[in-house]
């Protein structure tokens, strides 16, 4: 029988995680955190797997990326946007090194050298454009992996019609919310302590 202390609501979980309750939602449903449902049809979700998510989140992967935080690439010419990442990330805390980039054309030496864990550019740039830096990384061995997300003032229809986006991409509409970077952030850190375990 479970103890009611060893489990939380989503309220609960949502609140020691900083997120909003729906992104907690999405993550019992995407498997990132352990969770049932009450013969009511209430989730109550593990605490040990909500402990396990703040322990990775707060050591940036210590432990098993050599006590790294995760680094993350940003593609931006907007010097307000990248003000307003930099905000974000600051707002929720994660253990992350930036770098930040101008131009895309200039984004594929810097993959190549830093082997960020995410990328995230702008979609509309010149001269070369967010969808034309995604496709080039798709096409090349070793960076066709690499967690992806779009940042874009288009709408859901204009991005669709357009096509040139693969759909392993992660489309955000700007402006981004920190509920859901945290949230991706927080996945990301799992799905990469997973990988590292499976290599030792």
């Amino acid at each position: 029988m479970t103890v009611e202390r060893d489990v939380l609501t989503t309220q609960q979980a949502a609140k020691l995680l900083g997120l909003s309750t729906t992104s907690v939602q999405k993550m019992v449903i995407n498997g990132e955190l352990d969770a049932w449902i009450t013969p009511g049809g209430h989730r109550r979700i593990f605490r040990s797997s909500v402990d396990q998510l703040l322990n990775s989140r707060n050591a940036g992967l210590a432990g098993v990326t050599g006590n790294r935080p995760l680094r993350i690439l940003l593609v931006e010419d907007d010097p307000v946007q990248i003000a307003f990442f930099k905000a974000l990330l600051a707002r929720i805390g994660h253990s992350v090194q930036l770098t930040i980039i101008n131009q895309a054309e200039q984004a594929l030496d810097h993959i190549r050298a830093l082997r960020p864990d995410l990328l995230v550019t702008d979609l509309v740039m010149e001269p070369m454009d967010g969808f034309t830096l995604v496709r080039v990384l798709g096409e090349e061995p070793g960076l066709d992996s690499l967690d992806v997300i779009a940042l874009t003032a288009m709408s859901q229809q204009e991005i669709t019609a357009d096509a040139r986006l693969p759909t392993r991409v992660v489309r955000y509409q700007k402006p981004l919310s920190a509920d859901r970077l945290c949230g991706y952030l927080d996945a990301l850190t799992v799905k990469l302590l997973e990988q590292e375990a499976l290599c030792v």
